[in-house]
């Protein structure tokens, strides 16, 4: 009922009538086809949204009474599928400022140091990036791009992982890229087989006959 209604409020083509038990302190709210046997699915099937504030009243346990009203009346009534819902659950995505570049710093892999801090800074700074705020407003999930342009740095803490944080920010960055006319790829380092299945399991794929490769020469010991 909600999407329906948030898109008839944007001017969006539908074929409903909304109808409320009162208004505007309603109870009840049905969503209906205006005109049945219209040429697409929704009006074939002459498809009803109800929502109710009182639970029980939609209870799908009602279905048994139904199907018991389609028998007396001798026509055909017949469970088509029965779905859960599935939420993203609400997050603030926002880019990242140069005051998170410490904690970016401090949980990337290859800095921990004043040099690597310099450069998150320099990335958060010029290049796009986008994180994952809890409701204290602290970054629990990030990413970012490096100065060549490839996605990186991903990072989720630990008691926010298995969230879908990851994969959304992948999504996001990677649709900002697209638009901005940016190439998108990332490089996961080789043993990191949770990062692995990660992109490849959102459309990435492994270039077998392309390895990238740093190599750090100190000074002389």
């Amino acid at each position: 009922v909600y999407g329906c209604l948030f898109n008839m409020n944007r001017g969006k083509p539908h074929n409903f009538d909304v109808i409320a038990d009162s208004w505007p302190d309603f109870r009840v709210i049905i969503c209906k086809q205006k005109a049945q046997r219209s040429l697409d699915r929704e009006g074939d099937f002459n498809i009803y949204n109800i929502y109710s504030k009182d639970k029980e009243s939609v209870d799908i346990n009602h279905l048994d009474a139904v199907k018991e009203l389609c028998i007396f009346h001798n026509v055909r009534g017949e469970t088509e599928g029965i779905v859960y819902l599935l939420l993203i659950a609400e997050c603030n995505i926002v880019p990242l400022t140069a005051d998170h570049a410490e904690l970016v710093n401090s949980n990337w892999k290859y800095g921990r140091n004043a040099m690597s801090y310099n450069s998150v800074k320099n990335y958060i700074t010029n290049f796009p990036s986008w994180c994952v705020l809890d409701k204290s407003g602290k970054p629990v999930s990030w990413i970012l791009m490096y100065q060549h342009g490839a996605m990186g740095l991903l990072y989720t803490v630990p008691e926010h992982r298995r969230k879908g944080y990851a994969k959304l920010l992948i999504s996001i960055m990677a649709k900002h890229l697209l638009e901005q006319g940016y190439p998108v790829y990332c490089f996961v380092d080789e043993g990191n087989e949770a990062s692995y299945r990660l992109f490849t399991s959102m459309g990435f794929r492994h270039k077998p006959d392309y390895h990238t490769v740093w190599f750090q020469i100190n000074e002389k010991l």
